[in-house]
């Protein structure tokens, strides 16, 4: 079944059986029958960089960052009811703005910190500490408490805390909040089919006066054939909030996906969004990346096609709406090729024509991968261009075209390296970004 957006997933080491004993004289060496690490993790140190080119006579600019991540998993000793979740991250960055002077800027945020008290085959789970609700997502990140039972069918629990510094992450109590929430699960049956359903509430509170109060719902239910995900917030107004117009109850954030496996090479999908947009990091942006961001919100129809065990195709209609520039539409075909060459080599493609009150234009990019050194080593080569017509630009029309690649090695098991580089020209002034990283799991 895929992975969907607030699925939980779970990971419980458990020492296997020991054998029984052998007469003395067959007895083997005594040795350990199995070892297991109690805490998992990794440590990573990356480096990112962007370079802008000036244009129109103005100087270049860019900025440097180099990070360091900490994430930890698991219980610090075996056999305790206790475990750890920390998830922290540095970094500092250096801008270069085109004015001449230096910014130096450094943070250190974490995002988990949290001790957990979970005794084995207990169906009780205690919380404490900085910690992501993954029951209501949109709750997100809180400094408090929680308290969770999970059963086979059922999973229930509550929390209550504050909530962290918008700006900085940093500990605050200038708004505190809490809720609940109740999970019932059916297990797969004979014919493949199984479901969920969440109800939650939630509130928060800024010095006393109600800042949010909302209720969650989310149902998901998957078979052979089909798989659907719904999921509904409704926002609660007190009276001096409905002063402007809006009703007391308000459905918000709604999502629907559904995807129908038509036949064994056919799956139809479509959906309906209309949640905020919210704020992302990533390690890498490029203009496929920034118009998918822009066109996300609205009302989606499509197919995608597998034959012949290693092609692919797709075609998505989508009609957008909550951008600045007001509705929109676009029409995209994509196509795929895996494991050619000797199973080594994919290559996909992608062409986009939308269009909007004033303007309109295409998107096309390509990539080819390959996986060469027996998979420890994974090379990717993208590139695209955008060409848009804009009727209240000065040039009306504009293009954009980037071109990057992407190196993912495996040195052993435990160590891992990336490098991703780009370049893009056009638009408001060149562009060069470059972000390296190494990290080392346990």
């Amino acid at each position: 079944v895929p992975i969907v957006v607030g699925d939980s997933v779970r990971y419980r080491a458990v020492r296997p059986p020991q054998p029984a004993p052998a007469v003395a004289a067959d007895r083997p060496p005594a040795r350990e029958i199995a070892r297991s690490t109690p805490l998992r993790g990794r440590v990573g140190a990356h480096y990112l960089v962007i370079a802008q080119g000036g244009a129109g006579g103005t100087e270049p600019s860019g900025f440097t960052q180099p990070s360091l991540d900490v994430r930890l998993d698991g219980r610090p000793a075996p056999g305790t009811p206790l475990a750890v979740t920390v998830d922290v991250r540095a970094r500092r960055t250096v801008t270069n703005p085109s004015t001449g002077s230096t910014i130096v800027d450094g943070h250190a945020r974490a995002y988990q910190l949290a001790l957990s008290w979970n005794p084995d085959r207990s169906a009780q789970r205690v919380t404490l500490g900085r910690q992501l609700s993954t029951a209501i997502s949109s709750v997100g990140l809180f400094d408090g408490i929680s308290l969770e039972r999970t059963t086979p069918q059922w999973n229930a629990g509550v929390f209550a805390g504050t909530q962290p510094d918008a700006h900085d992450l940093g500990f605050s109590t200038d708004i505190v909040g809490g809720g609940a929430f109740v999970q019932r699960r059916a297990p797969r049956d004979a014919r493949g089919r199984q479901w969920s359903a969440t109800l939650g509430v939630s509130g928060s509170y800024e010095q006393g006066h109600a800042n949010r109060e909302f209720a969650f719902l989310q149902a998901v239910f998957s078979s052979r054939r089909i798989m659907t995900l719904v999921t509904q917030e409704l926002d609660y107004y007190r009276p001096w909030k409905r002063e402007s117009g809006m009703p007391a109850i308000s459905f918000t954030s709604t999502f629907a996906m559904l995807r129908v496996r038509a036949s064994d090479g056919v799956d139809l999908v479509g959906g309906f969004d209309n949640r905020r947009n919210v704020l992302l990091y990533r390690d890498f942006v490029n203009p496929v990346t920034t118009f998918d961001d822009a066109f996300r919100q609205g009302i989606w129809a499509g197919a995608a096609f597998r034959f012949a065990g290693r092609y692919s195709g797709g075609l998505e209609i989508r009609r957008s709406s909550g951008g600045s520039a007001g509705s929109a539409g676009a029409y995209t075909a994509s196509l795929g090729a895996d494991r050619l060459a000797g199973g080594g080599i994919g290559i996909r493609g992608r062409g986009t024509y939308y269009y909007g009150p004033t303007l309109d234009g295409w998107l096309y990019s390509a990539a080819l991968a390959g996986d060469p050194a027996g998979g420890r080593l994974h090379l990717e080569l993208s590139g695209g261009a955008r060409v848009e017509h804009d009727q209240l630009a000065i040039p009306e029309t504009a293009t954009i075209t980037w071109i990057g690649t992407n190196l993912d090695v495996n040195l052993t098991r435990a160590l891992y390296l990336l490098v991703s580089a780009s370049i893009e020209r056009g638009g408001s002034a060149p562009l060069s970004q470059l972000y390296t990283g190494c990290s080392v799991r346990f």
